[in-house]
């Protein structure tokens, strides 16, 4: 958020504002769902999404804010502001279920929690290199760069289908079959 008060005039906006925030709590929403998933809680889906969604609305409210008071020349600083506000809660449960696919699949807590951000953010980094047109259709951070810009359109929707489908889905069911397995 400080760096809206760094930045031109015309940059500031409630998209800039509200991606710088996203961007930071992705990194540690995962941390509740490994370590509740790790520890096995009873309501852990309940209890990780409901702080990945209280969370994504504080990120907002601080957005809201920074861009109300924060002086700008941008022509709308409210432009794509649906888009944003839904991204919002949208890249926040999909950290959160990375974190609880994780949590499950190591089954120690604070491993998982640095793994959320290693393994996703390590494979962006490899992606960059080797083939950038793949981040969003295989990593979080990829896919939700254009939720957090606020151009989340048509064309976005395989890519992000399919990260979901690896992230979210398959994820969570490779966890929920190895915690299984450990208890039997």
């Amino acid at each position: 958020m400080l760096s809206q008060v760094g930045a031109a005039e015309a940059d500031r906006t409630f998209a800039s504002a509200s991606g710088v925030a996203q961007s930071l709590i992705s990194v540690g929403v995962p941390f509740i769902g490994a370590v509740a998933a790790a520890r096995r809680e009873r309501s852990v889906f309940r209890l990780a999404l409901g702080y990945a969604v209280g969370l994504a609305a504080v990120g907002l409210v601080a957005s809201i804010l920074v861009a109300w008071l924060v002086p700008s020349t941008a022509g709308d600083r409210w432009q794509h502001a649906v888009v944003l506000i839904v991204g919002a809660f949208v890249t926040q449960v999909v950290a959160q279920l990375v974190g609880i696919g994780l949590g499950r699949l190591i089954g120690r807590g604070w491993i998982a929690a640095v793994l959320t951000i290693v393994i996703p953010l390590g494979l962006y980094g490899v992606l960059s290199a080797a083939a950038p047109d793949a981040r969003p259709w295989l990593t979080p951070y990829g896919s939700a760069q254009p939720w957090w810009k606020g151009e989340f359109g048509g064309s976005d929707w395989p890519p992000f289908l399919v990260m979901l489908a690896l992230w979210g889905l398959a994820l969570n069911l490779a966890g929920l079959y190895v915690a299984r397995s450990r208890r039997s």
